[in-house]
């Protein structure tokens, strides 16, 4: 691992995201470097006459230029959009600095400072709006949640450079060549806004979503729109700003009142805000991150108001004792000092990624909002009342605060609201449009069950236990389907038991749906026992039925232990895979590890509100990168930190290395990589898919004292497992023949088992029909853990020289894939197309019968094989990701097909 790898993983920089990061750090730097001269300026002229009364004047003056600034800047971003309007500040903020550089050439006075401190403010607030605005629509909720403190660490060395200019500058002369490097950062920075322009699009795009539910007030939506989130951020500003603005103000008069001398004002001042900004640089690139999650969302984003009344308290009981002067001033430098830090290192992080699952449009206008109108009205509000209490000396300090502590409790109360506004927001970023509707198959439950014992008529034991039975044959599974289901709760005795006694996995998951339709604590805790079985393919089951239940907080903990058991199996699948460089096996794998994934949201929502977890699960699956970050987001804020960073680290896409040594850290387990074979050979098909069972017994070597396992495998009703377990007996028979032997005496019905099963194997494995399916473009992105499940209903057919396959106008029900010759498609005597091996032809019959649209006719002598609608049907059911690809390449054909049919328009 190289430097930059290694400084990248401590910053928690993605590979793919270090150009962007870079370029936004750049950014920052050079804008913060000239805002940062320019205020030093403003403060070398403001420092020199009356801060007392001065300051105050020019907080209110550069509260109302922000506050129109931050309007125009609204306007024009709405109307420009968000690229052309960035552009287009940076070149203002061009021509203020020149401006404030004639103003420092020529004037001297009181006005002129407190137009150059106006101005400064508006710097800094527009090249603020351009910058988190640019970054807001760049970055998702969790990029923004890793990123914003490294991106935003741009500007602290610039800053502590400033400020060690002020150090040095004393002289009006020598501020111009401050406002010319100023200029020269600007002009910079604007080169960097268009590198990052051409890598990504900037440009404000939401997507639809549902109305919220709980808005704000009509009278108030005027002037904070409809989320309440942003309301309160709005307000909490107002406040904060407010109180950064009085203890800014009281830390440069304190100074000024201890060193009347203006070179030893600016030493100092200097020197102080030097440390701050190397102190915030410090937290914001290695200590933000880890704190969020070590303190907590909601703990972070109280650290400064609640700071801010530890600080204020601390100055009561400096007051009450009588502190010496020297003790004020180091009170508030201390105070100064740590609320910069925080304010710069963790609240404005923070504060920008609360806006982040707002749609994108709205997340700028609420930024715009709450940095251009009520931050800037929290400065004002502040320097109004500093200026009212100049008035009266003797009481000015104790009011002035008097008035901040109001107003930070007042912050503190509006933050605490405010993260459960964000978590509603989040919510709703990820929630369906439309609400599902609560009508159809469950809604009947309850008359279903009324209507089937109204007349007192209730079926014995054994007619019960033969409608179960008929759930086995899909002729009259639909009808037995529907009598168990108006039985309801007088089935329940022996639909539990046929959970407990039967051998028929499918029968089981049928079982366990119908105990999902009918909602009685009976059938709830006959799915709770069976999701406690080892075989996972019966926990899933259980897990889907479920989902018609509310949690029960009495069973949390079994669920607990669940989640537990699913996590210790990801790691063991990971090191797996980090320890077999075999190909098929390592995407056998992944499949399973989603399978885990899967599992672990199904217990999820057996332990936390269901709606709020399901909302999560789709937007995890989504293809929107926002709305997968939303989602992950509102699980890092509702379930454990460690279940959280184990699904995190299934889901994110980083080397398997990277996601062992998350796990080994969250089991606090040996890292070392395992051979993940044996144990799926032992465990077989009760833990794992046929396929990944079949590629561990391709990669398995067994030895005398471990070939016994194969034999299980021999006497499973799965073909492809059968054919894999004779496959390892033939290698280790040629690998050690003595040892052979002594199998087959220790077993000796193995070598009738082996004879019959040679003698009906046919003439293509299984395996070979699972390579078949995966060459044809219809389910060439199923992965092959499910195209294993089309293998049994695939029926191998042949057709002669000129043989109709089937003719037009004859009713479709069955698809076709060629394995050999060629087929040509015909109407009448047009031939349409001709289909050649790996071809399929007749897929829209197996989800609609319908007649056939042409003709099919073997063209030379042609193998097939045949998918027949209703066995399909039953595979679809159990898996659903076979319907979805079909969907997905029915749909690209179709859109194809309306591409070439597209007319160009005649000019």
């Amino acid at each position: 691992m190289t430097l930059l790898e290694r400084w990248q993983q401590l910053l928690g920089i993605r590979p793919d995201e270090g150009r962007t990061v870079g370029l936004f750090f750049l950014h920052n730097f050079l804008l913060g470097i000239g805002t940062i001269l320019v205020y030093v300026s403003a403060n070398v002229i403001l420092l020199e006459n009356n801060p007392e009364r001065n300051l105050p004047l020019a907080y209110g003056v550069a509260a109302l230029l922000m506050i129109a600034s931050g309007k125009i800047y609204a306007h024009f971003e709405h109307h420009l959009g968000l690229q052309r309007v960035a552009v287009r500040v940076l070149l203002a903020v061009v021509m203020l600095t020149g401006v404030l550089g004639v103003l420092v050439a020529v004037g001297h006075s009181v006005a002129a400072a407190v137009v150059i401190m106006a101005g400064y403010r508006v710097i800094y607030l527009l090249t603020n709006l351009e910058f988190w605005g640019v970054s807001a629509v760049v970055f998702d909720v969790r990029q923004s949640r890793r990123l914003f403190s490294v991106i935003s660490s741009g500007d602290m060395p610039a800053k502590a450079l400033g400020a060690v200019l002020a150090i040095l500058i004393h002289h009006h002369t020598e501020l111009l060549w401050l406002l010319l490097t100023a200029f020269a950062a600007y002009i910079c920075a604007l080169l960097v806004l268009q590198a990052t322009g051409r890598l990504h699009v900037v440009e404000a795009r939401s997507a639809a979503r549902a109305q919220r539910t709980e808005a704000v007030t009509p009278g108030l939506q005027r002037w904070f729109g409809s989320s309440r989130l942003v309301l309160a951020m709005c307000l909490s500003m107002l406040a904060i700003a407010a109180v950064t603005t009085g203890i800014e103000y009281s830390f440069f008069v304190n100074v000024k009142h201890r060193f009347h001398d203006q070179s030893v004002v600016m030493r100092y001042v200097g020197g102080v805000l030097a440390l701050t900004y190397l102190l915030a640089l410090v937290f914001k690139l290695l200590l933000t991150s880890q704190t969020l999650d070590r303190v907590g969302f909601r703990g972070t984003l109280l650290a400064l108001p609640g700071t801010v009344l530890v600080g204020l308290g601390l100055y009561g009981v400096l007051h009450l004792t009588g502190g010496a002067e020297e003790n004020l001033m180091l009170y508030f430098c201390g105070l100064f000092l740590a609320l910069e830090v925080l304010r710069r290192a963790v609240f404005d992080p923070v504060f920008l990624i609360l806006f982040q699952p707002l749609p994108a449009t709205e997340r700028l206008q609420a930024h715009t909002l709450a940095k251009g109108v009520y931050e800037p009205l929290g400065m004002g509000l502040a320097g109004v009342l500093l200026f009212a209490f100049h008035a009266q000396p003797a009481l000015s300090q104790v009011l002035t605060f008097g008035w901040m502590t109001l107003l930070a409790l007042a912050a503190l109360a509006l933050l605490y609201r405010a993260y459960g506004h964000y978590l509603a927001e989040l919510q709703h970023a990820v929630s369906r449009r439309f609400a599902p509707s609560e009508e159809g198959f469950f809604a009947s439950n309850g008359t279903g069950v009324a209507s089937g014992l109204a007349n007192g008529t209730v079926p014995d034991s054994a007619t019960i236990q033969a409608l179960i039975m008929a759930l086995t044959d899909k002729n009259t599974r639909a009808a037995a389907t529907d009598q168990l289901v108006q039985l309801g709760e007088a089935a329940l005795p022996e639909l539990t038991e046929t959970l407990h006694t039967s051998t028929d996995e499918a029968l089981i998951r049928r079982v366990a749906q119908l105990l999902g339709h009918v909602r009685r604590p009976a059938s709830r805790q006959a799915l709770v026992e069976l999701a406690r079985q080892p075989n996972l393919f019966r926990r899933e089951a259980a897990l889907r039925a479920l989902r018609s239940f509310e949690p029960v907080i009495a069973d949390a903990p079994i669920f607990q232990g669940l989640v537990q058991q699913e996590l210790r199996l990801a790691h063991q699948l990971l090191l797996g895979q980090l320890s077999t460089a075999n190909g098929p096996l390592q995407s056998s794998l992944d499949y399973e590890l989603l399978r885990v994934q899967q599992r672990l949201f199904g217990l999820l929502l057996q332990l936390y509100p269901p709606q709020i977890i399901a909302d999560a699960q789709r937007g995890v699956a989504h293809a929107a990168r926002e709305r997968q970050a939303n989602a992950l987001e509102m699980l890092d804020n509702l379930i454990p930190r460690p279940v959280y960073q184990g699904l995190q680290a299934l889901l994110d896409v980083v080397p398997v290395a990277e996601k062992v040594r998350r796990f080994n850290a969250l089991l606090s387990a040996n890292g070392a990589a395992m051979s993940i074979v044996p144990g799926i050979v032992e465990r077989g098909e009760v833990a794992y898919t046929d396929w990944t069972v079949s590629m561990a017994l391709s990669q398995w070597h067994p030895t005398p004292y471990t070939v016994g396992q194969a034999l299980p495998h021999l006497h499973s009703t799965n073909l492809l497992i059968q054919q894999s377990a004779v496959a390892v007996l033939d290698r280790f028979a040629h690998a050690a023949p003595e040892d052979y032997q002594h199998l087959l005496e220790a077993h000796p019905h193995l070598v009738s088992l082996l004879m019959s099963h040679h003698a009906t194997t046919s003439r293509i494995s299984a395996t070979e029909l699972v390579a078949l399916l995966k060459n044809t473009a219809l389910f060439s992105e199923t992965p092959e853990n499910v195209l294993s499940s089309i293998v049994p209903i695939m029926k191998e057919v042949t057709f002669r020289e000129g043989e109709q396959i089937f003719a037009k106008g004859d009713l479709g029900t069955s698809l076709f894939i060629v394995q050999e010759g060629e087929v040509n498609i015909l109407s009448g005597t047009q031939q349409l197309a001709t289909f050649r091996p790996g071809d399929f032809f007749g897929e829209l019959a197996l989800l609609d019968a319908e007649p056939r649209s042409a003709s099919a006719v073997a063209h030379g002598s042609v193998v097939a094989f045949r998918l027949d609608q209703e066995d399909f049907y039953d595979v679809m059911e159990e898996r659903g990701e076979v319907l979805r690809n079909i969907m997905r390449v029915l749909c690209q054909r179709l859109r194809r097909q309306n591409e070439k049919m597209q007319v160009p328009e005649v000019k």
